[in-house]
């Protein structure tokens, strides 16, 4: 359940919430409506060799799991519409584990009485739930898959996937957010302003607490066909240079700066304090306490023995998708 609103509509969106709960709706029009927009954006995807690439690193990572399923057009009339109003109604007669956040411009005792009249006479039959494990893990050890694809402009898509184990703690959070953002910073020299072969190289990680604690860093850039091999060798380099010898210090206090003059900024936001109960509630971590005093210990030795840890674990995914050579 998510909602905004501004303060004088509050109790608007109480009632919509207690609605959301208690009274799902069967719209035929609005669902054959739905299907018709996704068909046409399934077609649209199918169309695009970008949506080739996606599908293609899905299955680099997760191979024949059969939970991993590529949704397409002829898929859409398979939806059970029924069978998905009664698996709303299943989850949400519920409320007993719901955790309701909070957040912003309130008169806290002006709304009390409001949330007890609508959220407190949701409906509660108290069940125990907890994670199922589906065994849909990542591809251990090393696997490459480089395919051709016609494409109106000829361009090489190149993606790179490290995984691994990594304990899911406030420290570690940091040290990917360094470790990412310092490998934007180096590739943007090395690969965009030397080498001049790319608009630029996007690195992001993600750190995730269930059903397993586990590390995932992805880089992809996308340059001409005849240049990917080069500059695929520059990016996997510099990051071996990295884990060999740590960032530079200027690297480090750049990420440094500009991670805690991003943390004042966002203290400022709804939804950054709405994120930090989430996140708090749900995996146990207070993202906000001593979040500075950490960013500021932080050495290029944590982050050389970090991304070390990550390397050594041995998952290295590479998913390349190129155009035909010129005749």
């Amino acid at each position: 359940i998510y909602g905004n609103c501004s303060p004088k509509d509050f109790e608007t969106m109480m009632q919509l919430t207690y609605l959301k709960f208690t009274a799902p709706r069967k719209d035929l029009e609005a669902f054959e409506s739905y299907k018709n927009r996704s068909k046409a954006e399934l077609q649209s995807a199918e169309a695009n060799p970008l949506s080739s690439i996606g599908d293609s690193i899905q299955k680099a990572m997760y191979g024949n799991h059969p939970r991993l399923v590529m949704m397409k057009p002829e898929l859409v009339d398979k939806i059970d519409y029924d069978r998905v109003l009664a698996m709303y109604s299943d989850r949400y007669k519920d409320a007993s584990d719901f955790t309701f956040y909070l957040v912003g411009n309130i008169d806290l005792e002006k709304v009390k009485p409001l949330i007890a009249e609508y959220l407190g006479s949701l409906p509660a039959i108290h069940r125990k739930e907890t994670f199922k494990d589906n065994k849909m893990d990542i591809r251990k050890g090393e696997y490459k898959n480089i395919y051709v694809k016609e494409q109106q402009t000829p361009m090489a898509t190149v993606v790179f996937i490290y995984s691994g184990q990594t304990p899911y703690t406030l420290k570690n959070n940091i040290l990917l957010s360094y470790l990412s953002q310092i490998l934007n910073i180096t590739y943007t020299e090395e690969v965009r302003e030397k080498e001049g072969g790319t608009y630029g190289v996007s690195c992001y990680g993600n750190l995730t607490k269930y059903p397993k604690e586990q590390l995932v860093l992805q880089i992809v850039f996308q340059t001409d066909p005849t240049k990917k091999d080069h500059l695929s060798g520059i990016v996997v380099d510099q990051f071996k240079k990295l884990v060999a010898e740590g960032p530079s210090n200027e690297h480090l206090q750049k990420v440094k700066e500009y991670i805690l003059k991003k943390y004042k900024d966002n203290q400022k936001e709804n939804s950054y304090w709405m994120n930090n109960l989430d996140e708090y509630f749900y995996t146990g971590i207070d993202m906000t306490n001593n979040y500075e005093t950490l960013v500021n210990s932080i050495t290029a030795k944590d982050i050389q023995e970090f991304a070390a840890g990550l390397v050594k674990q041995g998952n290295q995914i590479e998913v390349t998708m190129t155009s035909p050579e010129k005749k």
